[in-house]
């Protein structure tokens, strides 16, 4: 019988392992840095545990400031909530540091064995009622429920709550540990592991036991170099379907457990750079393999069924344009549906099932928020996906026509997983990415600094027109919202508040006025610095990317196939290109509109706003960011793929005076590239604000009795 370790304190009690705080035994929400932290003060109570302490311990191999210990504290505080006329649980100790008021217990709770019948049981078949009983069971039905409801619901009261699942660790190993895919028996685990930055990412399988990981991806030859992605079990287990990512080619492969060479299936588009998802299904028969690709960049993601006997493709679904597309498929227990993630924004995200053999798809939730992952459960046929339409990310169960239920399995990051075929058993990772602002400084050589960083997610950084302040996009306080902050990151303010969901923030000339598009509605917003205090109101029109002109009197924004200028103040609207746009961008002199045509377009255009003249200004933007590039007066910045390496990028320069491109700095880590832009040059050009994601972070756990 397996433990876990409790520190207890008044009604709390934190799981040392699963790093989740409870109350009166029912989970708190708390995001896994601020668990952290609460940890170190527990194991170190009564005694005074120092600010540099709980940062290195917390912060390994970073280097932060004192505000994000600050900022982890204040949200234990208010998890911890002590009541009124109460001692606060986290003592300060000005210049010091921070203790946890006791007394603290340590508790060795045991586990509940994991259940090992765990098939679901087979079907009774339908009971067939003779010609009379069949015209009078309604009526003895109805009687019966008469009669008995009072006692029956009594019953139902009466039944324990279903026990929540034992979460244990599977991986606790350097780097990320990632898109998780149980054995069909539950016994093993596959998953893609990058143990650093430097190094692509590989195929490993370990038992759920928690024996020591066996690479399945090559580690010599030209498999080596390869970036390795979406593992998805065969179902007699004796194989793996995965993507291989070669540096200029992509190919959906299988690998054979025991070793052996690689099976190419079927090449594939070579980037799912940043769809942080698992792209792969094997069917329940064994005959067929799903995925999600593409022809070309300039179309969204499909869902794609191959044939393993003929190699012929089927294209299941064909999602409209301007959106990212349908991603991760997942073959239901009978084989019959697939289910898929269709991803409309970076920050919304639906659930979908289509047949097999074909039709229309079938959409499941209406949330417009994030949704991270998804499969099916066997024991109940239920789809079960992870998302944040609570507030944070938990997974949930659907049936449908039913409202979606949540379970116990929550976190403070997306999570990815997976449900083996034949026992109720789930592995899961909690992806932990931290993108913050950083400053890149043009010198010999250049500088990296960050400049706003907090626990949260901060980007779309924007420097004011006077350089003397920072708009950016966080969701810091719980829900994402508009900020401003110093040039050096100092003294951020929230500018807007409540439930919108603002998008990237674009100064007017006057350093005073901000613009900027709720993702969800489309409707345009202005924020106006009276004083220091921000006043928000609708612009009363809508469109996307909104960008002010050079002089201040117009304010262009991307529309339904459109480019549209709006005068200032009255909002006249006058379509300016019939042209699809994301992500504008105006000259310094205000004559050329540059954007993006698609999400995973890597062509960057530009339109003399006088003549309405398209050109292609760049070949060879990172896919997906659209809005990785700042314009100065004579060339352009932005973000691209290092040569041999689609996983890795780098910032180049394009001179239009010479038309050379030349590399200005490689990025230290790859980037997800949707959701971090746009870049932001300083107004006298001798820096640039980007995105950079620090020390990202992911284990596997595992969830038994999971149903």
């Amino acid at each position: 019988m397996e433990k876990r370790q409790l520190y207890r304190f008044g009604p709390f009690g934190l799981d040392a392992v699963a790093k989740v705080l409870l109350k009166d035994g029912e989970p708190v929400r708390l995001n896994r840095k601020a668990a952290e932290t609460l940890l170190i003060l527990a194991e170190r109570s009564p005694q005074v545990v120092t600010k540099e302490e709980i940062l290195s311990a917390v912060w390994q191999d970073r280097v932060v400031d004192e505000a994000n210990l600050a900022q982890n504290i204040a949200v234990v505080r208010r998890a911890l909530a002590a009541e009124k006329g109460q001692p606060a649980y986290i003592e300060t100790f000005p210049g010091r540091g921070y203790r946890l008021h006791g007394p603290v217990t340590v508790e060795q709770e045991h586990l509940p064995e994991p259940a090992h019948s765990l098939s679901p049981e087979p079907a009774a078949p339908p009971a067939v009622w003779p010609p009379t009983a069949r015209a009078r069971w309604p009526w003895a039905a109805l009687l019966c429920i008469a009669i008995l409801s009072p006692a029956f619901f009594y019953f139902l009261r009466r039944q324990p709550q279903e026990p929540p699942p034992r979460v244990l660790p599977v991986t606790r190993l350097a780097g990320q540990e990632t898109q998780p895919a149980l054995s069909p028996d539950g016994a093993q685990v596959a998953f893609v592991w990058q143990q650093d930055a430097h190094q692509p990412p590989g195929l490993w399988v370990q038992a759920l036991s928690g024996s020591s990981p066996r690479r399945l991806s090559p580690s010599q030859g030209p498999g080596a170099a390869a970036a390795w992605s979406s593992p998805a079990w065969s179902p007699d287990g004796r194989s793996i379907a995965c993507f291989r990512f070669g540096s200029s080619s992509a190919a959906l492969v299988i690998l054979p457990l025991a070793g052996g060479p690689e099976r190419e299936v079927t090449p594939i588009l070579p980037t799912r750079f940043g769809l942080a998802y698992s792209h792969t299904a094997w069917s329940p028969d064994g005959k067929t393999l799903a995925f999600d690709d593409t022809p070309a960049l300039s179309q969204p993601l499909s869902i794609f069924l191959v044939d393993l006997a003929s190699g012929r493709k089927t294209r299941l679904t064909q999602p409209e344009e301007m959106i990212i597309g349908d991603v991760a498929p997942r073959f239901s227990p009978d084989g019959r549906k697939l289910s898929f993630i269709r991803a409309f924004h970076r920050s919304s995200q639906e659930l979908f099932t289509v047949p097999v053999q074909g039709g229309a798809p079938t959409q499941l939730t209406s949330d417009s928020h994030q949704l991270s992952s998804q499969d099916w459960s066997p024991v109940r046929g239920t789809l079960c996906f992870a998302s944040s339409r609570g507030g944070e990310f938990r997974i949930w169960r659907v049936v449908p026509g039913e409202a979606p239920s949540p379970s116990s399995i929550y976190a403070d990051s997306p999570i990815q997983f997976s449900l083996a075929r034949l026992t109720p058993a789930l592995a899961y990772s909690v992806v932990q990415n931290d993108p913050n602002i950083w400053r890149l400084d043009f010198g010999s050589p250049p500088r990296w600094q960050r400049v706003i960083a907090s626990s949260g997610q901060d980007a779309s950084p924007q420097f004011s027109p006077d350089g003397r302040r920072i708009a950016f996009r966080s969701d810091r306080s719980g829900s994402e919202q508009i900020w401003v902050a110093a040039a050096d990151g100092s003294d951020a303010v929230p500018v807007t508040h409540g439930p919108g969901r603002p998008a990237v923030p674009r100064w007017a000339p006057d350093s005073r006025t901000l613009v900027f598009n709720d993702a969800s509605s489309q409707d345009l917003f202005l924020a106006e610095d009276r004083n220091g205090s921000w006043q928000v109101h609708p612009f009363g029109q809508r469109g996307v990317h909104p960008v002010f002109s050079a002089d201040g009197r117009f304010i262009f924004a991307a529309g339904s196939g459109t480019i549209t200028r709006f005068a200032l103040p009255g909002g006249a609207a006058e379509i300016v290109s019939n042209s699809r746009a994301l992500s504008l961008g105006l000259s310094p002199d205000g004559r050329y509109l540059y954007f993006v045509r698609e999400p995973a377009d890597t062509t960057l255009t530009r339109m003399e706003i006088a003549t309405g003249h398209a050109e292609r200004v760049i070949e060879g933007l990172v896919p997906y960011c659209t809005s990785c590039w700042a314009l100065s007066p004579d060339g352009i910045y932005y973000l691209g793929s290092r040569p041999k390496s689609s996983a890795l990028q780098s910032l180049y320069y394009l001179d239009f005076r010479t038309h050379a491109t030349r590399l200005l700095a490689d990025y230290p880590e790859p980037i997800l590239p949707i959701g971090i832009g746009p870049f932001s040059l300083s107004p006298d050009y001798r820096s640039l604000l980007t995105v950079r994601l620090d020390s990202p972070n992911a284990d596997i756990l595992r969830a038994d009795n999971f149903r």
